[in-house]
């Protein structure tokens, strides 16, 4: 069978025709079409099966497998090279729609394909010839079988690994949390390539050795590489952990999270010398107070203990488990990854569901067959609201129009539509559910994913919690915040997400080491694939702010198209600081009162009314507040409002903003005594009152103060109007009662 003849076989051109239809299809598929990660993965996946049947087809013909050494290895470099016209293919269909579509990837896109499918067909094609030799035309079936298990054995990695990343020698990489948007080629995988390579080489060689038993032409320099590549590779799957490739939890839990506490319901693991082991007891509280709070409200039986796993920082969390930004819990091996940056932790209840909710999920995850679901009831029965309840953010989507319909994302839809709106909404649904038909029916629904529990169809189900959601009190500035919040396109809808989200992570750990050169250059850059992202403005604007180039980050504040009104006084607030930086007080002044009486986030109001009435004060203390919002350097910004409190030891707001800061240190002894003095010299609005009594309330609890941060909290309580502050004040309140009421025998657990 000359060249030609292999070229135009009906397997090679079978084989032609699916990989230019399939690409088709995929360019037409958002974030899937273009060259990148995710095309190079699928087209991976495809064209190991074909490769593998054509390479056994070809190699299986009775004419080579009887010939001479020589002879068979003739056809191999024409095999190779028809598959790789076939992934040549698929390449040239990608950069067109990538090119067509002005992606800005093509480059890693490139590279993402050089790395996965290009090694993949070398690898599929190495397996191919060696079982069509060896085992004639069965060998197409086997070569498809040893796909197939290859690419298989990645779900049991992750069935039973600690880690949701994997490498696999079929489509490479799984990367992890979908939410996670930056996917960087990392040195991990371009050593993970190489061992798949050396992997195809092996083969190739067993090839060729067994090609020479059958003709008695052994070569002793064969046999010698043979041993050097098993060896390389049986190193390298020995290290695998030190390259990065995957952990076991015995390594993680020994080496990287090595301390650990028990208590009756966990096992904690933290690592040793970390900031964490200073709150280890409060964490692990705050562990069984959540516990405590969700067996009653998910009407729980079981007894099994859950596995906390606390990482330092959010890159330790990335290599070990695969989730950075993205908190998860694997429901299967009843365990949750957090990093503990902050008590209470923020999203501990809502990860605890997923795992708690696993004695009533499928019996093979243990989770729900409808994502909505899943995420619904952890969103249901957390009902952590960020200024607003779900209901009241609800609310306004529907108002504004906005609002997803739930068929639309109670299935893989909910990936679909942004997070913060699938969540939100999904978790609204799911509240109502529960607190109209009760906790049962849910669970039911919640393991099938079939609402005819209800006696009703999904769409009578949605008008009833529309119908209802009307009726929930929303203050009328929550449609201006929740269009800010809520209008970020999902990943599958954002412009060049892979890119731009690698720029903003190199912008966030520039920005964090206080390299705002870098920083503004990050940010910049991705501005230029996508500029109408507000968060990049923002950033690039705060980089020069913090760099000093007050004028520059006045410009950008002064020329931004953001989409909402919010942003845009977000961008003022901005200007105010930097014209108020370069003495222009009165102009600072006149937008920070403007700004005042805007629809803006709580924290930024509460900034603003510091700012408002500190231009007014003396100058030493204008002038220390004012170096404070000009820096970032935590030891600086404690220094400037030492010497203001010198200036003026009665000027409340400079107790506040002392105490928050020592409070966001993880400082509560120190902070309580200023956040007390603060509160004795009276605050000068309800804003600033109420969270001075909410931080003032952790940090008497932090200190095991607990009859003054129950008063404290009750004080809250009958002064905040906001209903999700009000919740969390009465979530505070009990909390404070169980460990009150429980103080010996949490004690008695911890030691």
């Amino acid at each position: 069978m000359i060249f030609e003849r292999m070229l135009f076989s009906r397997v090679v051109l079978i084989s032609f025709a699916i990989v230019i239809v399939v690409s088709i299809v995929l360019s037409f598929l958002p974030l899937i079409g273009t060259l990148g990660f995710e095309f190079s993965a699928i087209s991976a996946v495809l064209l190991s099966f074909l490769t593998v049947i054509v390479s056994a087809s070809l190699i299986s013909s009775g004419q080579f497998r009887g010939s001479s050494t020589k002879q068979t290895l003739n056809p191999i470099g024409s095999i190779f090279f028809i598959n790789f016209l076939l992934l040549l293919a698929a390449f040239t269909i990608g950069l067109i729609s990538s090119v067509i579509k002005d992606d800005c990837y093509i480059k890693e896109g490139t590279l993402f394909f050089l790395l996965i499918p290009t090694i993949t067909v070398f690898f599929s094609t190495s397996v191919g010839l060696l079982l069509g030799y060896s085992f004639g035309r069965k060998g197409i079936l086997l070569g498809l079988i040893t796909i197939l298990l290859i690419a298989l054995y990645a779900f049991w990695k992750l069935y039973y690994g600690v880690s949701i990343f994997v490498y696999n020698p079929i489509f490479g990489f799984f990367p992890g949390p979908l939410y996670d948007e930056a996917i960087p080629i990392s040195l991990t995988l371009i050593i993970s390539r190489i061992m798949v390579l050396l992997w195809g080489i092996l083969i190739l060689l067993i090839l060729r050795i067994v090609n020479g038993f059958r003709h008695s032409l052994i070569r002793i320099w064969d046999i010698l590489l043979f041993i050097i590549l098993v060896v390389a590779i049986i190193v390298f799957h020995l290290n695998e952990s030190e390259i990065g490739i995957s952990y076991s939890r015995d390594y993680i839990t020994q080496n990287i999270l090595s301390g650990s506490i028990e208590t009756d319901n966990f096992i904690i693991y933290y690592p040793p010398g970390s900031l964490q082991i200073e709150d280890i007891e409060l964490i692990a509280m705050d562990h069984e107070w959540r516990y405590k709070q969700l067996k009653e409200a998910l009407d729980l039986d079981s007894n099994q203990k859950i596995k906390s796993y606390i990482y330092p920082d959010i890159e330790t969390r990335k290599r070990l488990s695969g989730a950075g930004e993205t908190t998860i819990a694997n429901p299967i091996h009843n365990e949750i990854h957090l990093i503990y940056d902050s008590f209470p932790h923020p999203v501990l209840k809502h990860e605890l569901v997923h795992v708690m909710a696993a004695e009533f999920g499928n019996d093979i995850l243990k989770l729900s067959p409808k994502i909505g679901l899943l995420e619904g009831i952890a969103v249901a029965i957390d009902w952590r609201g960020q200024r607003f309840t779900p209901h009241q953010w609800s609310n306004a989507m529907i108002e504004i129009g906005i609002a997803p319909q739930i068929k639309d994302i109670v299935g893989f839809g909910f990936w679909y539509a942004p997070a913060e709106v699938s969540y939100t909404i999904m978790g609204s649904f799911s509240h109502y559910l529960i607190d109209t038909y009760g906790i049962d029916k849910f669970k039911t629904v919640y393991r099938t994913g079939n609402f005819s529990t209800y006696d009703k169809n999904l769409d009578d189900l949605e008008l009833e919690w529309q119908e209802y959601i009307k009726t929930v009190k929303t203050p009328p500035e929550t449609k201006a915040i929740a269009e800010a919040r809520f209008s970020r396109p999902s990943i599958f809808q954002a412009t060049c997400p892979r890119k731009v989200a690698e720029l903003k992570n190199q912008g966030y750990e520039n920005f964090e080491d206080d390299n705002y050169y870098e920083a503004r250059n990050n940010f910049a850059e991705a501005l230029e694939y996508n500029n109408s992202d507000p968060s990049l403005i923002n950033w690039l604007a705060y980089s020069h702010y913090y760099e000093g180039n007050f004028d520059r980050a006045i410009e950008i504040a002064n020329s931004s198209t953001s989409a909402s009104k919010i942003e845009k006084d977000l961008l003022k607030n901005l200007q105010g600081n930097s014209l108020w930086q370069t003495e222009n007080s009165e102009e600072a002044l006149e937008i920070f009162e403007n700004l005042l009486n805007q629809e803006l986030p709580d924290s930024t109001k509460r900034e603003l009314e510091i700012k408002i009435l500190t231009i007014s004060q003396n100058s030493q203390v204008e002038e220390n507040i004012k170096k404070f919002f000009g820096t970032r350097d935590k030891v600086l910004q404690l220094a400037y409002l030492q010497k203001a409190i010198l200036a003026n030891p009665l000027y409340a707001p400079t107790y506040y903003l002392k105490g928050r800061l020592l409070f966001n240190e993880g400082k509560y002894q120190e902070a309580t005594s200023d956040l007390v003095r603060a509160y004795l010299l009276e605050l000068p609005s309800e804003k600033l009152r109420n969270e001075n009594l909410r931080i003032l309330g952790i940090s008497l609890f932090a200190n095991g103060s607990y009859d003054q941060a129950i008063t404290t909290f009750e004080t809250l309580l009958l002064n905040e109007k906001n209903e999700a502050a009000r919740q969390y004040a009465a979530d505070f309140i009990g909390r404070t009662q169980w460990m009150k009421d429980n103080e010996e025998s949490n004690l008695n657990q911890l030691k």
